[in-house]
């Protein structure tokens, strides 16, 4: 019997992070509900540009909705992971504060620029100084569930954002696709989930395949922001280094690196995140880049979305990403929640002066 069908493996899980993604379609229901019921003062015809600001688990559901609607947007829409906002956000920018903490520093130094240049802003979080503060201020905050690992949160994050940009006129409604995508999560579970043996699981499958080697992660317009999802779940989940880039643009730079790519070759495993309704000269790069690149790597393996509506298909691929990563976890015998770097990067950045260095 495989490691991954004994249910013993699984005690490993100590934060029951394989039950969080069992629950993904519960959770962005609730998030929508909570995004549906929130008081928003702005009228959307105020509304000139988008920004949303971010870190890690909490940013990439804004790469997921703008990667998914992005011919469909009427303004100019931008997912911001700084201190920094560009000079364009102003009086009429909507200005989406996206925090599972509440205390992400970035997003707390947008946050007070935001609410500085009177943008349009509205808040994310399950607590913290973003919940604290800004509502204080009047800022419209949607509140979150506490106490998860905010990659695990994603769900809780994406369907207020979905639904707060639906409501303030991003893009002509959606309101169809997010019951789609409801549907969407609920047979990405249902396929992928602990219980459904290898023989019968692809994210099992995928996992063993991926075990011990370097994972290269490509995506193309809507599955750009999921192979980003991708990265970062194998790399905190698994522990292991893993790498992300998007087509056509990897295709003027990056593809002549496997020219001289040697013995590493043999440890890196390329995943294409594909998508039926890619633009065709995007699709023909995906089948000639591997012709390219196939004999200098490991392997190369094809994963293509499923579903009707963009956001359904993405969420899809995402679902399918989190369980490999979390099977990637377990087949190296380690817990998949802690990430300890990031801590310790924390308490020795909360100990040095916060703000210009000149």
């Amino acid at each position: 019997m495989s490691a991954l069908d004994d249910p013993q493996t699984f005690v490993l899980d100590s934060q029951g992070l394989f039950g969080i993604a069992d629950a993904a379609a519960e959770a962005f229901v609730s998030g929508r509900a909570s995004a549906e019921a929130l008081e928003i003062p702005y009228p959307p015809d105020e509304v000139s540009s988008i920004a949303i600001c971010g870190m890690g688990g909490s940013a990439i559901a804004g790469d997921l909705v703008l990667g998914a609607y992005r011919e469909r947007l009427r303004h100019p829409s931008a997912v911001l992971r700084d201190y920094y906002l560009p000079g364009w956000v102003g009086e009429n920018t909507l200005v989406v504060l996206s925090s599972y903490s509440g205390e992400t520093e970035e997003t707390l130094t947008a946050a007070m620029q935001a609410t500085e240049r009177n943008a349009l802003c509205v808040g994310i979080t399950s607590g913290g100084k973003l919940d604290g503060h800004y509502r204080e201020m009047g800022v419209p905050i949607v509140d979150l569930p506490p106490g998860l690992p905010p990659r695990a949160a994603l769900l809780h994050l994406l369907g207020p954002l979905a639904t707060i940009l639906n409501r303030m006129g991003a893009f002509p409604d959606i309101s169809a696709d997010l019951d789609e995508t409801e549907h969407a999560l609920r047979s990405a579970t249902d396929a992928y989930r602990s219980s459904i043996p290898v023989a019968q699981n692809p994210a099992k499958q995928l996992a063993v395949q991926l075990h011990g080697t370097l994972p290269l992660i490509w995506g193309a317009e809507v599955t750009a922001g999921v192979a980003r999802r991708w990265k970062a779940q194998i790399n905190e989940n698994a522990e292991v280094p893993a790498f992300w880039a998007e087509i056509p643009e990897l295709d003027h730079n990056e593809i002549v690196g496997f020219e001289g790519i040697g013995e590493l070759g043999q440890q890196t495993q390329i995943v294409e995140l594909r998508d039926p309704r890619q633009h065709r000269q995007n699709q023909r790069r995906f089948e000639l880049t591997r012709e390219l690149v196939e004999p200098h790597v490991k392997g190369v393996v094809q994963v293509m979305a499923e579903g009707q509506g963009a956001l359904a298909r993405t969420l899809d691929l995402v679902m399918l990403g989190d369980y490999v990563s979390l099977y990637m976890a377990l087949l190296r015998e380690v817990d998949p929640a802690p990430v300890e770097l990031i801590g310790r990067l924390k308490e020795r950045l909360a100990v040095v002066g916060y703000g210009r260095t000149a």
